[in-house]
């Protein structure tokens, strides 16, 4: 009987300390979940489909026409702009060597590599067969001729520096690709000021993963070459002061900056290249790209896979999401740079490392892009093209979204796709007609990429309100 009792004051001592609910029943249906609200999907879009795309768009450490808001914007207004870039990046790391000048050479750099790995195995073979003989009767010889070499070495160590030596390696090894391909009957361009032999070798002797971080610099129109006032040349390339950009290399300390194309490289003095050694530096990772990218995906999935709403307001987040993997497809296959590099200009006359140079400097030594441009015109080609493929690819998606509906959503799509084309007919009608010329900076092309965020904005606000 106590023990019930304990238990009954219990009961009544946990029902006062509930608390009470005095509201009648609420019928779940009738509910407003706030994640289905418009306007929280209307923004929710904005930010995760639209702006993440902005986060992928390369950086350009160099020296270049639009500024980085330019670009930004544009990567916004018009996504396709952004296919040429990315497919000549891509196209540019695929193709480094030809655009470089060096190509021909490749194929006589890894016949010496076959002959080093072997020569190397001979060297370590033969090293360990002298370790098991025992001291024979000349050992003091040897010993002389150790205490030679040991002495020539501290010699050379504190007499020459590491880059000097570098340099006597890759003249020797220059002479050695021009002798080579003309037995070879190898068709090359020993013309004066093409120093695409040295380049190569330049390269080679630095190794694959500072060669391949370098060739990255040069094919992202990372390097720059600095000049002074008082040694200024022609101004037919792209000019800036030095404070204008963020930038590093032996050209840091000068006034001006110019860009170089990486056609053009190979034309520049060897002095000039050996000042690339330090460009493996400024390469830069796109981890935080790839992140974005993956989690863009995911939400265009998501939203992709929802039955409700409008199809036509989804593609534009497809083509987002397609423009971002792009951009990182490319970033993975060109790497960008956390800055440019730049290369003091070299005015004085080169003087040979070897007495046997087989190839002589010229004084008269041309600044590159100061008399004539080497951009690669098929990469121009492969840009214009894909750019045109593109805004094709984008139309074939409206399939999924049904034509035949021909909804407000569906023709602001579609005005949005075709803006960039809208924008070309226009910006070059204008110059035509008023003979002057606009860049990316011009208020009227600021104006008319206007009403492509417009209608990109209209069509997602009607896309997403309630039928």
């Amino acid at each position: 009987m106590p023990l019930q009792r304990v238990q009954f004051i219990l009961c009544i001592i946990i029902l006062t300390l509930l608390p009470k609910c005095y509201a009648p029943p609420v019928s779940q249906d009738n509910n407003i979940y706030t994640s289905k609200l418009a306007v929280v999907s209307i923004l929710r879009t904005i930010l995760l489909g639209y702006m993440t795309h902005i986060a992928t768009i390369r950086h350009v450490a160099g020296i270049t026409i639009a500024t980085t808001p330019t670009r930004l914007f544009f990567a916004l207004a018009y996504p396709s702009s952004g296919i040429g870039t990315a497919v000549g990046s891509i196209h540019s790391a695929f193709y480094g060597d030809e655009i470089l000048g060096i190509t021909q050479y490749m194929s006589i750099l890894k016949e010496y590599e076959k002959e080093d790995n072997v020569s190397d195995a001979n060297k370590k073979e033969s090293h360990h067969q002298d370790q098991v003989k025992t001291i024979s009767q000349d050992s003091l010889i040897l010993t002389k001729v150790y205490t030679l070499d040991s002495e020539e070495e501290k010699y050379d160590a504190t007499k020459k520096t590491l880059s000097e030596k570098r340099r006597i390696k890759v003249v020797r090894l220059r002479d050695r690709l021009v002798k080579d391909a003309k037995t070879e009957d190898i068709d090359i361009d020993i013309k004066k000021g093409n120093n695409a032999p040295y380049l190569a070798a330049f390269l080679h002797v630095m190794g694959p993963e500072k060669a391949r971080k370098i060739k990255h610099c040069i094919l992202n129109d990372s390097i720059t070459i600095g000049f002074n006032d008082t040694n200024r040349p022609g101004n037919n390339g792209y000019d800036c002061d030095t404070e204008e950009i963020t930038i590093t290399g032996p050209g840091l300390g000068c006034d001006k900056q110019r860009r170089v194309y990486p056609s053009d490289i190979r034309y520049m003095t060897t002095n000039m290249i050996d000042q690339l050694e330090g460009a493996y530096n400024v390469d830069d990772t796109s981890y935080i790209e790839i992140f974005v990218t993956i989690g863009q995906l995911f939400f265009t999935t998501v939203e992709c896979m929802d039955i409700d709403g409008d199809r036509w307001a989804k593609v534009i987040i497809i083509i987002y999401t397609t423009m971002s993997v792009l951009q990182s497809v490319s970033l993975l296959a060109l790497h960008k740079q956390t800055m440019a590099f730049s290369i003091k200009v070299d005015e004085v006359e080169e003087k040979s490392c070897a007495e046997d140079s087989k190839i002589s400097t010229e004084t008269d030594h041309r600044l590159p892009s100061e008399t004539e441009d080497f951009r690669n015109h098929g990469a121009e080609i492969v840009v214009g093209l894909s750019n045109i493929l593109g805004i094709i690819i984008f139309l074939l998606i409206g399939i999924w979204a049904d034509y035949s509906i021909h909804s407000t959503t569906e023709w602001l799509v579609i005005s949005w796709i075709l803006s960039p084309v809208i924008l070309s007919i226009a910006v070059k009608l204008v110059e035509i007609l008023f003979h002057c010329t606009f860049d990316g900076s011009n208020s009227l092309v600021y104006a008319i990429s206007s009403i492509p965020i417009v209608c990109l904005i209209a069509a997602t606000i009607i896309g997403y309100l309630p039928k």
